[in-house]
């Protein structure tokens, strides 16, 4: 009666499908494969092979694991080269997980596949396994001596990793790895989560499940970031693995937001950067300040910092035409033959000044009075090679009171001089700044 209904089914899914089917007095009813064929179950009874082994099921079903499991060794001491003793060694560890002894319902599993590692009964045997390992995962305890009850996550993982070794390449071993993966990122632990992934790309590259693993990678990769403080090195190789994943699998990129997140990478690494640029500007070293700021400007510009960071140093954006650029801004408050030469935090509606490239003529360098200083605020009038001016330079000196706002710090690179045709050529105000220092500790 049962058999019509066993049409389509594997011979395995149908054996487990029948296994169910103990309880209860209806034995007659119940079918086993012998010999490749579907058989009636005998009933349970002593002095046959089928006969013991139904009685196991028996025992398994009304719950006495304790004579489930003597049974099941008494099978295979009594049948030690009987075929079937493979079952009953799968029924003695089924009595065991049904009873709760994980552990011991995996150590006599792993004594099966010792003996059978290609028996019949091998997926079974593995997906048994996984249920241990989910079970110590998800918190399940290891109870030594019936009685003592310990953690084993870690002997969940391990187990998760003897699935993997008994079948490689196959379905359920693939799942297995991928749980190690997903147990430490449900865990916070993204950085061992990244490895589980990466080690199931490498034993699988091909699998259908290598882009949404490549994905979880990279996602697990930027979670392990700590914050704009710490070492940016997960960002750097998250930035590495979401440009490999668009580049590889685009359908499983647009899934995971990889476009996205990479802009959103390439912001916090801007923002770490002003960040050091700034701790350096407050501890007294604006050459390692401009530095950074540079940094900014030139390797994140389209980021909110990189605006920031070209205010403190006047560094130009890069055009993508490749034409000779143009000065855009002169100093309106400047007098012919003298540039007003900006830098520092920029004033309210103003814009650093832009130099043209390739100057018509060089300018003479700025020239600092003997003794005097070179104040790192305001405003330094540059020499020109023309004649002073008949009024007044708008440029006050160093000495003037503090009634503009001083300059946070000194740029490192190059400022702009002027010759008698507008912007001339670059100063090296590193070098000026060294020089302040030498004239300050006269």
């Amino acid at each position: 009666m049962i058999m019509k209904h066993l049409h389509g089914f594997s011979a395995l899914a149908a054996l487990a499908v029948l296994w169910t089917l103990g309880a209860g007095p209806a034995w007659a009813d119940e079918f086993i494969l012998k010999d490749g064929k579907w058989v009636a179950a005998p009933k349970p009874a002593k002095g046959t092979v089928e006969g013991e082994l139904a009685m196991i099921r028996q025992q398994i079903d009304e719950k006495n694991f304790k004579s489930a499991r003597a049974a099941a060794d008494l099978f295979c001491k009594d049948h030690p080269d009987s075929p079937s003793c493979e079952e009953a060694m799968l029924l003695g560890s089924q009595a065991e997980l049904d009873n709760g002894m994980y552990y011991q319902a995996f150590e006599r599993l792993e004594a099966m596949l010792a003996k059978y590692p290609n028996g019949l009964f091998l997926e079974r045997a593995l997906t048994r396994e996984m249920e241990v390992a989910n079970a110590f995962l998800a918190g399940k305890k290891r109870i030594v001596g019936r009685m003592l009850r310990l953690p084993a996550a870690d002997e969940g993982l391990t187990i998760l990793r003897k699935i993997a070794e008994h079948a490689p390449g196959t379905d359920i071993a693939e799942r297995a790895l991928l749980r190690i993966g997903e147990y430490h990122f449900e865990k916070k632990d993204y950085r061992d989560a990244a490895d589980a992934y990466d080690e199931f790309l490498a034993l699988n590259p091909k699998s259908a499940r290598a882009p949404h693993t490549m994905a979880q990678a990279a996602q697990a990769m930027y979670e392990s970031f700590k914050g704009v403080p710490y070492d940016e090195t997960p960002l750097v190789e998250a930035e590495a693995r979401y440009k490999t994943l668009l580049a590889q699998y685009p359908d499983e990129a647009r899934k995971a937001r990889a476009a996205d997140m990479l802009r959103e990478i390439v912001t916090i690494r801007g923002e770490r950067a002003y960040e050091t640029a700034k701790f350096y500007e407050r501890t007294g070293r604006p050459q390692s300040a401009i530095f950074y700021y540079r940094q900014v400007a030139e390797e994140f510009p389209s980021t909110v910092w990189a605006s920031e960071a070209r205010t403190k140093v006047g560094v130009v954006p890069r055009q993508p035409s490749t034409k000779p650029a143009a000065a855009e801004i002169k100093p309106a408050a400047a007098p012919r033959g003298q540039a007003e030469v900006k830098f520092g935090q920029a004033k309210p509606g103003e814009q650093p000044v832009v130099v043209p490239a390739n100057p018509p003529q060089p300018a003479k360098p700025v020239s600092v009075p003997e003794g005097g200083t070179l104040e790192l605020g305001g405003s330094i009038p540059v020499a020109a090679p023309e004649t002073k001016p008949a009024t007044a330079p708008a440029v006050q000196p160093a000495s003037q009171p503090a009634t503009q706002p001083a300059a946070q710090i000194t740029p490192v690179a190059t400022a702009p001089q002027q010759g008698p045709q507008g912007p001339a050529g670059p100063v090296d105000l590193e070098k000026l700044a060294n020089q302040s220092s030498k004239g300050q500790s006269k």
